[in-house]
């Protein structure tokens, strides 16, 4: 199967567009679950308003007949002023009021009341004489007008969709349809939803003043109907988009990690050898462009570090067989001349001398790997720098005597430096710059030690020479394992001294700055941070 080969299902790229999918997926779910919900919440709602509109209407037509109109515009009761309230309280003792009426007659208004005192109900009205009127209604003779009103309604909505029932304190009744509750006799008032013959509607039970009992209800099958069509519409969008979204997320994960595969391609041809490919920078995103960056850094040290491996490889090589070759030679012509124990004294002396020779290569080798990859941690301790070179310059000074040469220690007269650092490792620094700069400089030249202060170091250490110079496109080179330029191919030493200084300084987070002109000498300076030194008075 062509995913299997492929893997498609562990890449970058399918990983991403199906878990894109998956978050549009189940957002779209959660976001159509919640509208759903809203407009459901806003049918049943507008429902339970119509309902609660037509209980109304039907209460007052039971209460008031057909003479409904006549009274006016019927208001709730906190709209009713407190002195119609007080004087039907007063005239009604212990009367409830059930509904309340609004009329208006030039710029006067009047409050018609209508209440309950135990099981019989009354008219009242305040006149504009201050003079209270009621009288006694039989809401009983209202019941053909309150039939006729759920006829009405039924010939607007529909026998399908609107119930209608009243029952009497004493059970009799009539009802819109043939929906059946029993006599409703248990029903709590109020709102609820019921089920009949896999018909829901949803109903308000209005218990009324004598024990009878008005119900209206409203099929919610529209709504349901309205509902299970905005998630058919919903499921065959989701469908579309996803079937969209699924190309296009496929497309931008594709796009977003072509850099990934391009370094992933390059790092395998890496492997294979082809050591000097790089990847291309296309500026795909930040991202990208970053690892584009590092990799081709890390593609460049490791070439450079493989390159300089197999120089060094060379040079072990060829230092190592010159003394080699000088053992076998002494060994050979020992072994064919006379058996003579001198000749083999000074055989075995001549080879312990080579052996020595290749012992300190070796030795010195692995002392700047493991002060470059910090194996061996520095020994710090604080000590006094101005003492160390002037120590230093003692200790060379014979070596400057006798190849005929000046050398000149500089310290700061009238303070001392001293440093935190390993005091091995900086003698070692100090004294392969000393006999560096002693093996270039010709007879009569002049060596300059010197210690001193700049802004933003603890120290610099500066070694100057009058010899040869190095060259421009040497510079660079010269700090490099075994490299020798021209004017040293013919003094003694292996390449190493400059390396061991250059591991030094790094170790201890120094610089190294050269300055030099060929033909006029070099100067080379070990410049400390800050938190390295401090000046003793």
């Amino acid at each position: 199967m062509f995913w299997n080969k492929g893997r498609i299902f562990f890449k970058l790229r399918f990983k991403a567009a199906f878990w894109f999918l998956v978050l549009f997926a189940a957002s779209s779910v959660l976001l159509f679950f919640l509208v759903s919900h809203y407009v459901a919440n806003d049918m049943f709602r507008i429902t339970d308003w119509l309902l609660e509109s037509t209980v109304r209407d039907f209460t007052a037509s039971y209460l008031t007949g057909k003479n409904t109109a006549r009274y006016g515009q019927q208001v709730p009761f906190s709209e009713v002023p407190q002195l119609d309230v007080a004087a039907f309280q007063s005239h009604l003792t212990g009367g409830q009021l059930l509904a309340a009426y609004r009329s208006t007659l030039g710029d006067q208004e009047f409050y018609t009341l209508f209440g309950s005192r135990g099981k019989e109900l009354y008219e009242f009205r305040l006149g504009s004489d201050g003079r209270a009127y009621s009288r006694l209604l039989h809401p009983e003779q209202n019941l053909p007008f309150l039939r006729k009103e759920f006829s009405d309604k039924l010939q607007s909505f529909g026998s399908d969709n609107i119930y209608f029932r009243f029952r009497a304190a004493d059970g009799t009744g009539f009802e819109s349809n043939e929906l059946r509750r029993g006599n409703g006799g248990g029903a709590s008032a109020g709102l609820s939803t019921i089920t009949e013959n896999g018909r829901k509607f949803r109903v308000m039970r209005q218990p009324l003043f004598d024990g009878s009992v008005i119900e209206a209800g409203r099929s919610l099958q529209e709504i349901d109907e309205r509902l299970t069509a905005y998630t058919r519409i919903f499921l065959l969008f989701l469908a579309g988009v996803l079937l969209f979204g699924t190309a296009a997320g496929y497309l931008i994960a594709w796009k977003l990690t072509a850099g990934i595969e391009r370094v992933s391609d390059a790092a395998r041809r890496i492997a294979g050898g082809d050591l000097s490919l790089r990847v291309k920078l296309r500026h795909e995103a930040d991202e990208v462009d970053q690892l584009v960056n590092a990799f081709n850094a890390m593609s460049e040290n490791n070439e450079a570090l493989v390159t300089e491996l197999r120089t060094v490889t060379d040079d072990i090589a060829h230092d190592l067989r010159t003394p080699l070759t000088r053992m076998r030679g002494l060994a050979e012509v020992t072994a064919a001349g006379k058996p003579d124990i001198e000749s083999f004294r000074e055989m075995c002396g001549a080879v312990a001398e080579e052996c020595d020779s290749m012992m300190q290569l070796i030795n010195e080798m692995l002392e700047i790997t493991r002060t470059e990859s910090s194996i061996n941690r520095l020994e710090r301790s604080e000590f006094s720098l101005t003492e160390l070179i002037r120590q230093a310059g003692t200790l060379f000074s014979e070596l400057a005597e006798d190849r005929k040469i000046r050398l000149e220690t500089r310290l700061p007269a009238d303070h001392e430096i001293r440093i935190r650092a390993d005091k091995v490792k900086i003698q070692r620094l100090v004294a392969n710059l000393l006999d560096n700069a002693l093996k270039f400089t010709p007879a009569g030249g002049t060596v300059t030690l010197s210690l001193s202060e700049r802004d933003g170091a603890a120290a610099v250490i500066a070694v100057r020479d009058s010899g040869c110079g190095i060259a421009p496109e040497d510079a660079e080179k010269i700090f490099k394992r075994f490299y020798r330029c021209d004017a040293s191919r013919t003094l003694p030493g292996n390449g190493l001294g400059l390396a061991m200084v250059q591991a030094i300084a790094n170790a201890h987070r120094a610089r190294i700055e050269l300055d030099s002109t060929p033909g006029k000498g070099s100067c080379f300076s070990v410049i400390f941070p800050p938190e390295s030194g401090e000046i003793a008075p």
